[in-house]
């Protein structure tokens, strides 16, 4: 049977892996665990992205965080606020959100209904399909600001989206709350109305190279230099150029790291990238960093692990790389990314002390999921839903039943100054940040049955100072 290149580096992988793939990896820890889209119009997928957290520390994520922090002045039972939403749930890189995205949406918008809907009001959502294609997000928000009432707001979960839309929901003035974290869709214009659920990539790019610096000593493979050499493979989109901005070389430069020319991947699961990760071995990369997504970044692992190449460089990526389906993904190889680190801007299934996470977990539970669906988007998803009904709430508090506009709930959210999702996902919108600045890193470890998702470096300023654009007074 005809094999992709892709299954036959993972299969090479396997053969010197067996061994050390089922042995135990460190416990885990006991608390706190898309993009596609190249920038033509052609019918590919640009990613999805999804939400995010992030706090100084895990405890105070949680301290934000209650659901019962606005008592509604007004009723508004009877009424309907309808919710926006667009992404690619078919198509080529439907795995990346997975059907958790859609049972999620569903299971956090009945939970918001039983529970008193917003003010009263009932949620309801209107949902549509792009593939992640440019051309189609654009149709599908040409189409949702028609409707009315106009939308309040709508969630989006690319890049592709992200860059197309930042400048027309100025105009309509409708929030964006974006997995599609693209500094130049957040910041220009200045005091947009474009959210992200995550730091900006490259923020988090910057706090990949912060972390390196500070921590090589103890991470750095045998026989490696002190000079930390780093080699970025990136889809060719406008998501995999994201993280090497000339801000985010301009740091790593002044730590005294080396950010060597990006190669670009196909984006496609047959893409070979062996002769990138090659190139960038013999130019001394001793540490590999996946600008990618979905099979993107299993191909990175994989052919990494294939040319030999695994204990001679750290592997890292961003949060879209570290996402849940790259190992659903790699299946039964999944031990393979065993060791592999990434940015991680959000709460997992493990911190349990927080209440997005009480809540996902009932909600995934008494639903009766697949485990497999017990992913990053799942939680995040459901996170993202309760964020905005806080907010919606707080805004008809402040503005009353005829001020739920996007310019109001824009408004809110920048007198908020932090805003959070159950403690799952968090937004820093004060002095005219437009997303949040503060990540950590994890590391997954094979325990010999599953994949933990291990603090290796808890929440951090992950903040490139030049990309926190203020508005003009």
């Amino acid at each position: 049977m005809k094999k992709t290149w892709f299954n036959y580096l993972l299969a090479l992988a396997l053969i010197g892996l067996l061994a050390a793939c089922a042995s135990p990896a460190a416990e885990a820890p006991a608390s706190a665990a898309d993009e596609s889209a190249p920038e033509t119009s052609s019918a590919s997928a640009e990613d999805a992205e999804g939400e995010s957290v992030a706090d100084d520390d895990s405890a105070a994520m949680g301290s934000t965080a209650s659901m019962d922090a606005v008592e509604c002045a007004h009723d508004l039972t009877g009424e309907e606020i309808v919710m926006y939403q667009q992404a690619g749930r078919e198509g080529p890189l439907a795995s990346i959100l997975g059907q958790g995205f859609a049972l999620a949406t569903e299971d956090v918008i009945s939970y918001i209904n039983d529970n008193g809907g917003v003010c009263g009001a009932t949620m309801a959502l209107d949902f549509c399909e792009t593939n992640y294609n440019p051309e189609m997000e654009v149709t599908c928000y040409e189409g949702f600001r028609a409707a009315d009432p106009k939308p309040v707001v709508l969630f989006t979960y690319g890049s592709g989206a992200t860059i197309a839309l930042k400048d027309r929901v100025v105009e309509d003035e409708i929030v964006n709350l974006a997995a599609g974290l693209n500094a130049e869709a957040f910041y220009n214009p200045a005091d947009g109305y474009t959210f992200g659920s995550g730091p900006i990539y490259s923020d988090q790019f910057a706090g990949f190279i912060q972390f390196l610096s500070e921590n090589w000593a103890d991470i750095k493979p045998e026989g490696a230099s002190d000079e930390i050499i780093v080699g970025v493979i990136g889809w060719a989109s406008a998501y995999g150029g994201g993280a090497t901005t000339p801000e985010a070389i301009a740091y790593a430069e002044s730590l005294g790291v080396t950010v060597l020319p990006l190669e670009e991947q196909a984006i496609s699961p047959d893409a070979d990238v062996s002769g990138s990760v090659q190139t960038l071995a013999l130019n001394g990369a001793n540490v590999i960093y996946s600008q990618a997504l979905s099979f993107g970044t299993a191909q990175v692992i994989g052919t990494v692990r294939a040319l030999g190449l695994w204990d001679s460089v750290v592997v890292g990526t961003v949060n879209w790389g570290f996402n849940t389906d790259v190992l659903n993904i790699l299946g039964d190889n999944i031990a393979i990314a065993d060791g592999t680190y990434g940015m991680f801007p959000y709460a997992w299934w493990s911190d349990t002390d927080l209440e997005g996470v009480q809540i996902a977990m009932e909600l995934f539970e008494s639903a009766g999921h697949p485990e497999s669906e017990r992913a990053t988007t799942y939680l995040t998803t459901v996170s993202a839903f309760l964020m905005m009904d806080h907010v919606m709430e707080a805004t008809l508090n402040e503005y009353g039943p005829d001020g739920l506009t996007g310019a109001n709930v824009k408004a809110t959210m920048e007198s908020m100054g932090t805003v959070t999702g159950a403690g799952v996902l968090r937004l820093d919108t004060a002095d005219g940040s437009r997303a949040t600045h503060s990540s950590q890193v994890r590391q997954w470890e094979w325990n010999g049955e599953s994949m933990d998702y291990t603090v290796v470096q808890d929440f951090s300023d992950c903040q490139i100072r030049e990309n926190k654009a203020k508005p003009e007074k």
